[in-house]
């Protein structure tokens, strides 16, 4: 066995308790899918003794449609997650300088690991990135989430623009970029080096299904193409993807619930005097001054646990936004802790 895989973490995703509980810790979407992505699993049902068309034309079709890129341009993935490993893959030799500020996505470094590359990792007060490391280094392949996970926040496009200038590759994990305003995605359209992922888990809802998506140049895209397993979407899941993005507006909607409930909670968090972070996403991170992790899972209600993780100093929760009523439950079981602190 190769010595590296001895020493990577597993990735820790957390706790998922079974039996009656709120799951706010996986930044998962809420609601249900639309009734015609119901429908389309269900009616793909009876295809699942054949594999998938491998070159998945009907679904890049659709992502083609949605973001107004070509074709030629898409490469897909079980997850954007995988695609991580891909681009790594075909990009990295051994000790390639390869960024990666924090904090940020931990499968990132372990992909990175994992091809013996010499990974930098600065670290930025709420991953508010300085450009000028990247020109110093001049990295094989810096990775750069936005909005971030955990922080929240979106990495502003003149920063974006000087990392690609200045690293060999850039790679942008845009995952939660639909509950924001702001995507980087027309940066494929003016560097050839920039690579941005997205993904059906959060916006579309479909974590279950394990589909993701990179935005290239069309060699990058066609050698990302070239790696990834032949069968890597399973049938109902491409049915369930198309059907999605038919429903763009019921979606779209959902966004509207989900971002007016994370300035709500993000509103009352302060009230309760927290320090928040601000989010373009659909999770908020905020500081404790005690586990109250441990409280929250008490009552019932899991969230993620990310004290400890480099570039946080502190006790640290994210919690994803999820239906009202989930959040209510949340801001009373922490006033209560608050006012028990305060007594």
């Amino acid at each position: 066995m190769r010595n590296v895989v001895r020493i990577i973490n597993p990735y820790d995703a957390g706790i998922f308790p079974r039996g009656d509980v709120i799951l706010l810790n996986s930044n998962e979407n809420p609601y249900q899918p639309s009734e015609e992505v119901r429908k389309s699993y269900i009616e793909s049902v009876d295809k699942i003794n054949r594999y998938p068309d491998p070159s998945y034309i009907e679904l890049k079709k659709g992502i083609s449609e949605y973001l107004g890129v070509g074709i030629e341009n898409i490469a897909l993935g079980c997850g954007s997650s995988e695609l991580i490993s891909r681009v790594c893959d075909i990009l990295l030799d051994e000790l390639d300088k390869v960024a990666i500020p924090m904090p940020s996505y931990s499968l990132y470094l372990t992909y990175a690991m994992l091809r013996n590359a010499s990974i930098l990792l600065p670290i930025y007060e709420r991953y508010s990135l300085d450009p000028d490391f990247f020109e110093k280094e001049k990295p094989k392949l810096s990775i750069i989430c936005s909005p971030n996970n955990p922080t929240g926040n979106t990495v502003e496009r003149k920063i974006a623009e000087r990392i690609a200038e200045t690293s060999e590759y850039l790679l942008i994990d845009e995952a939660y970029v639909e509950f924001s305003e702001k995507s980087l995605l027309n940066l494929v359209y003016e560097f050839d080096n920039v690579i941005v992922l997205r993904s059906f888990s959060k916006f579309f809802g479909l974590a279950g299904l394990r589909i993701g998506y990179a935005i290239a140049n069309k060699e990058i895209a066609e050698a990302l193409e070239k790696v990834r397993l032949p069968f890597a979407i399973p049938t109902p899941g491409v049915a369930a993807a198309v059907a999605a993005l038919r429903s763009l507006d019921y979606y779209l909607e959902l966004k509207r619930k989900i971002v007016e409930e994370r300035e709500r909670v993000f509103r009352e968090l302060i009230r309760l005097g927290f320090e928040v972070y601000p989010s373009e996403a659909n999770f908020i991170l905020f500081r404790t001054e005690k586990d109250l992790f441990g409280k929250l899972l008490q009552h019932g209600v899991v969230v993620r646990n990310l004290s400890g993780l480099m570039g946080l100093d502190g006790n640290f929760i994210r919690m994803t936004i999820g239906r009202r009523e989930e959040n209510d439950r949340v801001l009373e079981i922490l006033e209560s802790e608050c006012c028990k602190t305060s007594a």
